[in-house]
């Protein structure tokens, strides 16, 4: 088991905001829920050390697993993949491209690449609304309050798709948010 020197030798992915009153909002990727708030980046960073030694202590503490950050080289990706889709699909799809004067691939490449963003962009509002009413760490000087943190945020996930592509732009999605155990 490795203890909490070890995971703080780890390269966690560390992401600023930089907020429109000046401060700077931190957080580590890989840990839900470890983030702060600093005056100056300098001090964003100094208080985000902290919290993620703190965050992996109470995990340490309560025998939680702890996420560990994804080394760049650890997935090689080649840029291909397979997908099947349905002949239909596949005819849409090359009338399309065809219409457009472009490769399959190419149409193919732009309408993930669009969706992608799409998610992306849903899952950050989505991230900024939770935020705004999920509990947010009190610091009272050196001394800091403990708070129930849920163990995993709310996620975006594609529900599904209009079966003819192209022929909408609507996506659905459902979000999990974890119930909070009510039970003491």
């Amino acid at each position: 088991m490795k203890s909490l020197e070890d995971y703080l030798k780890l390269p966690y992915t560390i992401e600023t905001k930089k907020e429109s009153d000046g401060s700077y909002f931190i957080k580590v990727k890989e840990l839900p829920g470890c983030m702060s708030v600093g005056e100056s980046i300098e001090e964003a960073y100094a208080m985000i050390e902290d919290a993620k030694a703190d965050w992996i202590q109470s995990c340490l503490d309560d025998g939680r697993v702890i996420p560990e950050p994804e080394e760049d080289d650890a997935k090689a990706y080649s840029g291909k993949f397979m997908v099947r889709i349905s002949p239909i699909q596949h005819r849409e799809l090359s009338d399309t491209a065809e219409e457009y004067g472009v490769s399959l691939n190419h149409l193919v490449t732009e309408m993930l690449s669009q969706g992608n963003g799409i998610m992306k962009s849903q899952q950050k509002t989505l991230d900024q609304l939770l935020s705004k009413v999920s509990p947010i760490p009190v610091m009272t000087g050196e001394r800091r309050v403990p708070i129930e943190m849920p163990t995993m945020g709310a996620k975006w996930a594609p529900l599904a798709a209009s079966s003819r592509p192209g022929s909408s732009k609507t996506l659905l999605a459902k979000v999990h948010v974890p119930r909070r155990n009510t039970t003491r």
